[in-house]
């Protein structure tokens, strides 16, 4: 059953406000639609923040080629969601998000079927919600047509599944409406830790810190001991890109330092990048204002939490390749939305 104009205007106006409540995005990076029929479908804008977001600025798409009217452009992600309703005639809601658990997984590159690990991971009704695996797509750069055809081959192989983990990316979850959509990005958020601690062999650790904050001549600094990482910093080693979330806001990699007051290493560990890890310490997560540096430090500790499940199974990091083409098309679409006064929509 498709939605009428209005319907999908509050269904996505308020799972926007879902999404950011439930800690299942970082900042607006994460996208919603819901079809209006067999032709169009509705999705949240680029570049505009979630929780100013009026109804005026969500996006008609057609389903058939992705195109749109009007000067709002829609999500860059919009032809995932035109496969994937192509693909999908009872799917109805889709839902992109960044969750953190999930997006660790992803790292993995591979499906996950649930019957392989009994009753260890997923309680029955999980199962119900999730069907009978957690199918990953193979990787592709943030909103490219190869994204958008590696999902739709993953949700075409796995009809009965409900989620796509994007590699190195994050998810996606389908449902006939916004709740069963919401359910299967819960589901697969318990469950994916569950695999995630499985295969890291340690419960996930959650207690953190309190952070610090001041002004200085490389802009505003958050120095942040959150606990992956922390668990990263007592390695004091150099940690690479291992989402591309990363890759965008921060660089290829993150290296670590011995001395917080060493200066030289401090700015040759900065150079292009905008964390730094300190030996046994933290993080200095640096940025133009407090908003950008506290997005710094939630998507490295993201990747800090992937790169400990990586770490211990040789998974391999984002190429440096595609880290820096999401890199610089991150630079060139930030800076632009700051001088319009936005904000990004992965």
């Amino acid at each position: 059953m498709a939605f009428t104009r209005k319907e999908a205007e509050e269904k996505i106006l308020s799972s926007c406000l879902r999404l950011v409540e439930t800690g299942l995005i970082a900042r607006t990076w994460g996208n919603i639609s819901a079809r209006l029929s067999d032709e169009d479908f509705l999705i949240t804008p680029s570049g505009r923040a979630y929780e100013t977001l009026t109804p005026e600025e969500l996006v008609v798409v057609k389903i058939k080629d992705h195109s749109y009217e009007g000067d709002i452009k829609p999500s860059s992600e919009k032809g995932m969601h035109a496969e994937l309703y192509k693909l999908r005639p009872e799917c109805d809601f889709i839902v992109h998000t960044h969750q953190t658990r999930a997006s660790a997984l992803s790292v993995y590159g591979e499906d996950f079927t649930l019957a392989e690990y009994g009753d260890q991971v997923a309680s029955e009704e999980e199962k119900a919600i999730l069907g009978p695996a957690i199918p990953c797509a193979k990787y592709g750069l943030s909103s490219t047509e190869m994204l958008a055809k590696n999902v739709a081959r993953a949700a075409k192989k796995n009809p009965e599944c409900s989620t796509v983990l994007m590699k190195h990316h994050g998810a996606v979850t389908m449902g006939k409406d916004e709740e069963e959509a919401f359910r299967a990005a819960f589901a697969l958020e318990a469950v994916a830790g569950r695999i995630y601690e499985k295969k890291c062999n340690q419960k996930i650790f959650e207690e953190a810190g309190e952070p610090k904050a001041w002004e200085s001549i490389y802009g505003y600094m958050l120095h942040v001991r959150t606990p992956y990482i922390m668990e990263m910093s007592r390695r004091g080693r150099t940690v690479n890109a291992y989402l591309d979330d990363m890759a965008m806001i921060s660089g290829y990699s993150t290296d670590c330092i011995g001395d917080i007051h060493d200066e030289k290493a401090f700015r040759k560990a900065l150079y292009k990048r905008n964390a730094v890890l300190v030996k046994d310490d933290g993080a200095i997560c640096v940025a133009p204002d407090k908003e950008e540096a506290e997005a710094v430090a939630l998507v490295l500790e993201k990747n800090c939490f992937a790169a400990n499940l990586a770490l211990k199974k040789a998974l391999k990091p984002v190429a440096r390749v595609s880290a820096e083409i999401e890199r610089n098309v991150y630079i060139k679409k930030y800076s632009r939305l700051k001088d319009a006064g936005g904000e990004e929509n992965a």
